[in-house]
């Protein structure tokens, strides 16, 4: 099932136009585990050369954070 993705747009704003609609596509399809649905638990993945932190609660998955890949 796809997720609403809540991307606030000072995180978007982070993201190269190019890159922004392809990593709300990957949210979209929840990139957690299989079997983590733990609505206070932080995720991450790298995408692109950022790091991509976020949560999801039910059917909603919140970006939290953006930042450059170390």
């Amino acid at each position: 099932r796809m997720l609403e993705v809540d991307f606030p747009p000072e995180l978007l704003a982070r993201v190269p136009e190019d890159k922004r609609a392809a990593l709300t596509g990957v949210l979209a399809n929840d990139p957690r585990p299989s079997y983590q649905k733990d609505p206070e638990r932080v995720y991450g993945f790298s995408f692109a050369g950022f790091e991509v932190r976020f949560t999801v609660d039910g059917d909603q998955l919140t970006v939290r954070d953006i930042r450059p890949a170390e």
